[in-house]
């Protein structure tokens, strides 16, 4: 075993491969130094956010072949005999599963080669196999496949945990990661399968797909489309949006094409599960393949089924409801208590069983009864507030939530602030012309809680509708989208937000409305703006903006009260916020309160070298005070000298503006008043400030 010659490639670019036995890859993986520098580069550059110098680093591991061995290439033409070994990968597993992952392949008896991936947080798993029989060339692709989902099948219940089907393909490659503790057992016990019983228990299934390929190649050729040079990959995609429209399931579809077309370099499967994304056509022309089978057969045509005996069926079967605000349907079971999403798997259920019942129904015609009129809209919000006690007019439970927060500062004004923003969050829910234009923001250090309090403020049959977005570049549609599906947005990292970013983000806060087309959706749809927004930082100094900050409410905390053992009185804190809106309470900020918010967010502002100039060699005249006329673009001229990159003249009218320059006009002119210091008043001030900030002397 120890022997067994793998084809391994520099990197997932090279396309030479080299022979090198197993016992090789185990010594890289556990001992070579530059692929452990690479192993910790990729997961250093991924915690950051870069995702272009990760891939960089990932792209440079070396990777080899876990089915087969190459000769000249990496392509299904370049296959030159099979390995007899099989990969798993359990990829993205949630925190703290991939120790116990690990664990379990190490300790089965079939694992010959294990290993955590580049991530950190998936492991690679490699079995052998045996096939009792001769087994043609032309079927290794397809038994591969089926070798492949046993084996999977068997380590997913194993683990508990979902393997990635794309790893199918036998020309996958598996990229190597560091792992000191990489696990290799040499005489590890294969998995034994016997020819004869694979193909009998696929000859169901196969019949099926092979009348729908039947069906499908009809058309095409029909249609004037082959499979032939310069034409592979409209042939393919054309044959996968078929299938699609057939209601093949996805897997089958992928399972007939591997090892179909040898002459195609793409991703077949790939482009399968592209023309299977619209899953609105899926199933559509099933009928056509029943009724060719009924008239072959010479049963005639019979009936489909009306809307009503649908409706009458699906009322039998569960409760539906339409969320208005994720927009998608869902069900209930009697013996069930809560509702579930409807997927494409419970509407296939539905279809099935309504079939089995001696019914003609066609999948879509099912679905077009679950998006009507017939299902029931239902919005999550008003539910909630109505079902709520009454407030006692007495208990502040606002007040309680608030003071487990412990800010710098006025205690008071975060109480005052903090209840003016929960009471327009409720507001915002209920009536669709109010939007909350406050973002509500704690800045500390890490580990106090900060998002872990914000999310909780949701209860938790609304929990689903809190958001977290992390700094990630330009907003998008399916930030618009999250205006009108999520109640909290919540902002991390906010001090890395670009003045674009920020520009775009104030847009978004203000935005009455969200006027999109949802994915696979047929028209725009006009819907409220609900989303209000929170944030966290670390940094003390994050507003960029030098228009003005009246949007935000920050907050230093010093300590918050662990949520865990402060759990929060929901009924009574809604109920609460629920009665002050009705009874008036003003929960906007009037202009006196947006000028105290203004001034006072100063201190969380970001040093402006516009502003640090000018008041360097500028200030404000005395009442009577001569003083000079200049425009910005002469105070620019003044300050800019020696700079490399020019300064804004908008950022320096601001400036000017902020720090109390009077704005004239004169002789077609308009500028400022200033009073100019000169070189010694310059220095006279530096030094001043020097000695202010001095350390004072120790006794």
């Amino acid at each position: 075993m120890n022997k067994m010659m793998l084809s391994i490639f520099k990197g997932y670019a090279d396309t030479m491969p080299v022979a090198v036995s197993l016992d090789e890859v185990v010594r890289l993986i556990r001992e070579d130094k530059v692929l452990a520098d690479h192993t910790e580069k990729y997961r250093y550059y991924r915690s950051q956010g870069q995702k272009t110098a990760a891939n960089r680093e990932k792209s440079a591991c070396p990777c080899f072949a876990v089915a087969v061995r190459f000769d000249g290439g990496k392509r299904r033409t370049d296959i030159s005999g099979w390995t007899g070994l099989s990969m798993v990968d359990f990829d993205h597993l949630p925190e703290g599963r991939a120790e116990e992952v690990f664990e379990k392949v190490c300790a089965d008896p079939h694992t010959v080669l294990a290993y955590t991936t580049i991530s950190g947080q998936g492991v690679r798993v490699v079995c052998r196999y045996c096939l009792d029989g001769e087994v043609p060339d032309n079927d290794r692709l397809t038994l591969y496949a089926q070798v492949f989902n046993r084996v999977n099948e068997y380590y997913q219940k194993l683990t508990k945990c979902a393997f990635d089907p794309a790893c199918k393909n036998a020309t996958r490659l598996s990229g190597l990661a560091h792992d000191a503790q990489v696990h290799y057992r040499d005489g590890a016990e294969p998995f034994r399968f016997d020819l004869s019983r694979m193909k009998k228990a696929d000859e169901p299934r196969r019949g099926r797909v092979e009348r729908v390929v039947a069906r499908i190649r009809r058309e095409l050729d029909e249609q004037g489309v082959v499979y032939a040079p310069h034409h592979h990959n409209e042939y393919i995609m054309r044959m996968g949006y078929l299938m699609n429209e057939f209601g093949l399931p996805l897997e089958q579809a992928i399972g007939w094409a591997d090892g179909r077309f040898p002459e195609y370099d793409g991703d077949v499967a790939a482009i399968f599960r592209s023309c299977y994304a619209d899953t609105e056509v899926h199933g559509r022309r099933e009928a056509e393949l029943f009724r060719a089978k009924r008239e072959k057969k010479g049963e005639g045509r019979s009936q489909l089924a009306t809307p009503q005996e649908i409706e009458q069926f699906l009322a039998t079967q569960a409760e539906f409801r339409k969320n208005v605000i994720t927009g998608k349907e869902e069900m209930r079971h009697p013996e069930a208590e809560e509702f579930v999403e409807l997927t494409d798997r419970l509407v296939n259920s539905l279809w099935s069983r309504m079939t089995k019942e001696g019914h003609t129904v066609r999948l879509c015609d099912v679905r077009s009864v679950l998006e009507s009129e017939f299902v029931p809209e239902f919005n999550p919000f008003t539910e909630y507030f109505r079902s709520l006690p009454p407030w006692d007019g007495v208990t502040d439970h606002i007040g309680r939530l608030a003071a487990t927060v412990h800010v710098e500062g006025d205690a008071k004004l975060f109480d005052d602030c903090f209840r003016k923003w929960l009471v327009a969050v409720v507001v915002s829910l209920m009536v669709k012309e109010v939007t909350n234009h406050q973002i509500l923001v704690l800045v500390g250090r890490q580990g106090c809680y900060k998002t872990t309090w914000l999310a909780r403020l949701l209860p938790p049959e609304l929990q689903r509708y809190f958001c977290v977005r992390s700094n990630s570049g330009r907003l998008t549609k399916d930030d618009n989208l999250a205006l009108s599906e999520f109640a909290l947005i919540c902002l991390e990292e906010i001090d890395e937000l670009r003045l674009g970013d920020i520009n775009q983000l104030k847009a978004m806060v203000t935005m009455p409305a969200v006027n999109e087309r949802r994915a696979y959706g047929h028209y725009k749809e006009n819907r409220p703006h609900i989303a209000s927004f929170c944030g966290t930082t670390n940094q003390p100094e994050f507003l960029n903006d030098p228009t003005g900050s009246r949007r935000w409410l920050p907050f230093t905390v010093v300590h918050i009260d662990d949520p865990y053992t402060h759990p929060v009185d929901y009924a009574g804190v809604y109920g609460q916020a629920l009665m002050l809106w009705k009874k008036g309470f003003r929960y906007w900020f009037d202009e006196e309160e947006i000028a105290q918010v203004n001034a006072r967010n100063e201190r969380f502002e970001t040093a402006s070298l516009e502003t640090d100039l000018l008041l360097a060699f500028f200030r404000v005249p005395m009442p009577g005070e001569e003083c000079m006329f200049l425009t910005v673009g002469e105070i620019l001229q003044h300050i800019n000298g020696g700079m490399k990159n020019p300064l804004s003249a908008v950022k320096v009218g601001l400036a000017l503006r902020k720090a109390g320059f009077e704005q004239v006009r004169v002789a077609g002119k308009r500028g400022y008043r200033v009073v100019m210091y000169t070189i010694e008043e310059v220095n006279r001030n530096r030094r001043a400030m020097g000695r202010f900030t001095e350390a004072p002397a120790e006794e």
